[in-house]
């Protein structure tokens, strides 16, 4: 009896143990906000040199860039990286810089609250020596989104 209750403690201490899953990088992450995104995301960064993309199953307002997706972007600008928008094809760049800031207010406010929070150190390893391109397009009604963010690695100056 003993060597049963015994045998049935270490089988619970054992199945108490978590291990973290080995992630293999890939080239394309589709966002998700869950905390394997921020596992997949970091391992593709370190594994990975060349850029590495996150899709998006639903459309992203540029002013409503979801909490997890900004702490991304900020910490590319923390780590000395730029983030770099470009403009759907064939669409002209607006001249007026209030335009611009208020497309994008929404994330420079996200930049600013992420700064003042503890980043996580893996996240920032992931992001030395990359800049972020947020590619926006638009839809069938004309409403401006972001199609994809692009983690790429800095160019040499």
């Amino acid at each position: 009896m003993k060597k049963l209750l015994a045998l049935l403690g270490v089988l619970c201490v054992l199945s108490g143990c978590t291990t973290t899953p080995n992630i293999p990088p890939k080239a394309s992450v589709t966002f998700i906000d869950l905390q394997r995104f921020d596992d997949e995301l970091s391992a593709s960064l370190v594994g990975i040199k060349e850029p590495v993309s996150v899709d998006f199953y639903s459309p992203v307002n540029p002013n409503d860039i979801p909490p997890r997706m900004q702490k991304w972007l900020a910490t590319v600008e923390k780590s000395g990286g730029r983030i770099n928008i470009s403009q759907p094809e064939g669409e002209m760049v607006p001249r007026d810089p209030m335009i611009v800031f208020s497309l994008f207010s929404g994330l420079w406010n996200g930049i600013k609250a992420m700064r003042s929070e503890y980043v996580n150190l893996s996240m920032e390893d992931s992001m030395k020596n990359r800049d972020a391109n947020i590619s926006m397009a638009r839809n069938a009604q004309g409403n401006l989104y972001i199609q994809k963010i692009v983690f790429k690695p800095k160019e040499a100056k």
